[in-house]
């Protein structure tokens, strides 16, 4: 859940820091579903004085003799900044669309450019009409597992994924939500989230030998769910119930994350390669410095920034105690 594999730079040291923080602090989840605490966010941005506005469309960010005064919309509206911008954006987005070339420095314009993204994600979201059959029952009481061959197999998905080949066993992170909360579904029922992270952004074949790659490369509508099929009867040989007892299900490709997440580029879940060169003093850019821009009263947050993805908004805390 780094983005990293078992023979990647600085992996074991990740693993470590995972362990730690899952040992101390624990994994939280969200009673009655993740959304609640976006709109638990909504409600303490409202009582004190702020405004949402979804579904707004970002076109520039205006500056002015070197400040960021305010953004511009899609839809030609333009919203003044009182003190300043931040944006959760890519690299990419920030310093090649949000801003005019002009605005930018040529070392930072050169490094957003050599900023690299990681491998593509994949999710499959489960309804059953009862509770899963593990071969080992105790599984059905954990919250969150990794269905996988072992470390060897892991490395060897990773290979595949990176190859363009969709991963003849890749690693299944298996998540039952109504374990943990049983609100998450009505009585009897239960639902499973997949997470595949050994996925190829673009296809040029399939290491099984089964599924017919693309002319272009590109994921398919057919090529998604003939790959979920393959994960799910894979799946029913730990879960033994689960063929017969899905009500519904919705995968998403690397294609279709994107879709839903500019940031996720190709997929890839974490807004970035984590590899060391993209880490600690180096994330987002060697060029910047923590989450400051070149332009004043514009700060960048976000999985593309330290400390990275995964970390429960920690930019944003980071970058709000330096603004108080």
């Amino acid at each position: 859940h780094c983005g990293l594999g078992p023979e990647t730079t600085m992996s074991a040291l990740m693993g470590q820091v995972v362990t730690f923080s899952l040992t101390q602090a624990g994994d939280p989840l969200v009673k009655g579903g993740s959304d609640n605490i976006v709109k638990a966010f909504e409600k303490i941005i409202e009582q004190n004085g702020g405004t949402l506005k979804t579904s707004s469309d970002v076109t520039e960010v205006d500056v002015k003799d070197g400040r960021a005064v305010g953004i511009k919309l899609a839809n030609g509206e333009q919203i003044a900044a009182n003190k300043g911008v931040i944006g959760n954006v890519t690299p990419t987005q920030l310093y090649q669309n949000l801003l005019a070339e002009d605005q930018v420095p040529e070392a930072v314009a050169q490094s957003a450019s050599n900023y690299e993204y990681g491998r593509g994600c994949m999710m499959i979201h489960i309804a059953m009409d009862t509770k899963p059959q593990w071969s080992d029952p105790e599984m059905a009481e954990v919250a969150m597992m990794h269905v996988c061959g072992g470390v060897s197999a892991v490395n060897k998905a990773i290979s595949e994924a990176e190859r363009g080949l969709l991963a003849d066993q890749p690693t299944i992170c298996v998540v039952q939500p109504v374990a943990v909360d049983p609100s998450r579904a009505p009585d009897g029922k239960w639902i499973l989230w997949l997470q595949l992270l050994e996925t190829p952004k673009k296809i040029i074949g399939d290491a099984r030998g089964e599924i017919i790659p693309p002319a272009d490369g590109n994921w398919t509508e057919a090529i998604r769910e003939q790959f979920t099929d393959r994960v799910i009867a894979d799946l029913n040989k730990h879960i033994t119930n689960l063929e017969g007892n899905i009500i519904a299900r919705k995968a998403l490709s690397p294609a279709d994350l994107e879709k839903e997440n500019i940031n996720l580029v190709g997929g890839d879940p974490y807004s970035g390669s984590c590899e060391i060169n993209q880490s600690f003093i180096f994330r987002p850019l060697p060029t910047t410095k923590n989450h400051k821009t070149p332009i004043k009263g514009l700060y960048h947050i976000g999985a593309s920034t330290h400390p990275g993805p995964g970390l429960g908004g920690m930019s944003g805390y980071l970058t709000a105690k330096n603004l108080i």
